[in-house]
C-alpha cells in the first residue's frame, strides 16, 4: 500500500486537529495551543478489511439478559482508594491518575498491586520509565510480594497488547501514558496523537478482555494531566492525587467517576 505523510496540527488542550496553524482553538477557546505533528496516511483498503474482520466479532445482546453484581467490584484493600471508587475497581474499567512528580503516584498503585496479589489476583505492572531493578527496590520498601504480581518494561503498545492478551491478568497498570507508542504512528512518545490512540487502544483492551486498567499521567505545569483534555474523557474514572512537599499528608480525589462517586 502506498504511504505518504504530512502534517496535522493538534490541540493540546482537547485535542482538537486542524490542517493548519491557528492562533485560538475553534473548539475549546484556547490561545497558542496547537503543535504540529507529522503523521501517517495509509491508501488503500487495509482500514476497510479490518472494519470488516471486527464486525464479524461483534456480538449484540438483550438488555435483560445483562447482570450486574457490586460483588464483582474488587475490593483494594484500601478503604479509601476503594471509597474514592465507589467501592472497588470495577472489571473491565479504565482509569486515570494524574499528580505531580514524586507524589506517589506509582507508589500508590504499587501498593495496590501488592493487596490484590496477596488476594491470589494475578496482577500485570507495565513499566516505561523504571527498570525491573527499581520497580524492586522500591517493592523492598513496602515489604513482601506474592508471586502473582508481574512485571513488563515495554512502551510498544502491539507488544503489550499481545502480552495482556496471553496472559489475561485480573487487573493491569500502565506506568505511565506518556511513555507508551503506537509503532503505526510516526511521531514521538508524549505528543498528543500519540497520548490520545494509546489511550483509546489501552480503553479497548480494558473493555473487550474485561480487565480493569490504571493509566499514570503526567501533569503540566498549570497542574493538569498533561495530553489533550479528550484523554481525560475516554477514560472512566480520573484520579488526582495531590499533596504538600512540606506536609506527610495527601489526598486522591475523584473528578470523573461513571461508577458511581465523585468524593475524596
Amino acid at each position: 500500500m502506498a504511504k505518504g505523510k504530512k502534517s496535522i496540527f493538534f490541540c493540546q488542550n482537547c485535542g482538537h486537529e486542524e490542517s493548519k496553524w491557528l492562533g485560538q482553538c475553534p473548539m475549546c477557546k484556547e490561545w497558542n495551543t496547537f503543535v504540529e505533528e507529522k503523521v501517517s496516511v495509509t491508501r488503500g483498503s487495509t482500514a476497510a478489511v479490518q472494519q470488516v474482520r471486527d464486525a464479524k466479532d461483534a456480538k449484540v445482546v438483550t438488555l435483560s439478559s445483562i447482570t450486574t453484581d457490586d460483588d464483582e467490584r474488587m475490593q483494594t484493600g484500601i478503604l479509601e482508594l476503594d471509597r474514592v471508587l465507589g467501592g472497588g475497581i470495577v472489571p473491565g474499567s479504565l482509569v486515570l491518575v494524574g499528580g505531580d512528580p514524586g507524589i506517589g503516584k506509582s507508589t500508590l498503585l504499587l501498593q495496590v498491586c501488592q493487596k490484590l496479589s496477596g488476594q491470589n489476583r494475578k496482577i500485570l505492572y507495565i513499566s516505561g520509565e523504571e527498570s525491573l531493578k527499581q520497580i524492586k527496590l522500591r517493592a523492598n520498601r513496602m515489604g513482601t510480594f506474592s508471586e502473582s504480581l508481574f512485571l513488563l518494561c515495554e512502551t510498544n503498545l502491539g507488544i503489550i497488547r499481545h502480552v495482556i492478551e496471553e496472559q489475561h491478568p485480573d487487573m493491569v497498570v500502565i506506568d505511565s501514558i506518556q511513555t507508551m507508542r503506537c509503532t503505526d504512528i510516526s511521531s514521538s512518545s508524549g505528543t498528543v496523537s500519540q497520548v490520545k490512540e494509546s489511550s483509546a487502544r489501552f480503553l479497548n483492551v480494558a473493555k473487550t478482555l474485561e480487565i480493569p486498567t490504571f493509566i499514570v499521567g503526567h501533569v503540566n505545569k498549570d497542574g493538569a494531566i498533561a495530553g489533550p483534555k479528550v484523554m481525560e474523557h475516554i477514560v472512566d474514572t480520573v484520579l488526582y492525587f495531590e499533596g504538600d512537599k512540606t506536609l506527610p499528608y495527601r489526598v486522591l480525589r475523584a473528578v470523573k467517576n461513571r461508577y458511581g462517586s465523585t468524593s475524596e
